[in-house]
């Protein structure tokens, strides 16, 4: 009998999967759909259709029982897609510490908000209690960042290489940059702005750097608490 239940059990011989579980877990849907597809009381859906589509099945063959044109080979069932980052943290209320705008000598300047005063609010993922977020002013900064933006900062998370921080120096000045590298007494960073050229800083000048978490949407925001 040709239907969908005995090609998919052709499928899964292919694909060497051993049972309707590894079958769901391949395209990603409940063990409870895998069961209604053997039972005939419902059709594949676009999410297992995008999954079969990783291997070398015809799509009409699997939906409509036409045969294929070729021998079906086994496939890794992996996607060459990343998985996304896990989300790390419980959602907390960033509060708005300032404005930020790139000046023309690279550096930051931010017009601080009072910390019993934020502008608002913003709800998004972080284990550290001090993090807070900056509105971006102008458009010093891009494209990378666009007016009226909001970027989430971690002044409790490490730093590596390729992280984009602000710079804290010792003179009070402070810098968004991306960490080149750091070794000796010195460290390199990169400017967002392509403008302006990469810069060398001795450590002893540096006091902290805070981690950019990257831009927050809008819709976190919250006016009030």
């Amino acid at each position: 009998m040709d239907d969908l239940a005995t090609r998919l059990k052709q499928v899964m011989a292919e694909l060497g999967l051993k049972s309707s579980v590894e079958l769901a877990t391949f395209c990603g849907v409940s063990q409870g759909l895998v069961a209604q597809w053997f039972s005939g009381t419902t059709r594949l859906g676009p999410k297992p259709l995008k999954a079969f589509a990783r291997t070398q099945f015809s799509l009409d063959w699997l939906t409509d029982g036409k045969l294929p044109k070729y021998r079906p080979v086994a496939v890794e069932a992996a996607s060459d897609v990343e998985d996304a980052p896990a989300i790390i943290g419980t959602p907390r209320l960033l509060p708005v510490a300032g404005r930020v705008q790139a000046g023309e000598d690279g550096l930051l300047h931010i017009d601080d908000f009072p910390p019993e005063q934020p502008e608002g609010y913003m709800v998004w993922f972080t284990s550290c209690v001090e993090a807070y977020a900056l509105r971006v002013r102008g458009e010093s900064m891009s494209p990378r960042y666009l007016p009226g933006e909001f970027v989430g900062v971690d002044p409790c998370a490490d730093v590596y290489p390729s992280d984009e921080v602000i710079v804290l120096l010792s003179d009070g000045r402070r810098m968004i940059k991306r960490l080149l590298w750091q070794r000796d007494d010195q460290a390199c960073f990169e400017s967002v702005n392509k403008d302006f050229q990469n810069i060398v800083v001795d450590l002893e000048e540096i006091t902290a750097l805070h981690l950019v978490l990257g831009h927050i949407p809008k819709s976190a925001f919250r006016p009030s608490v």
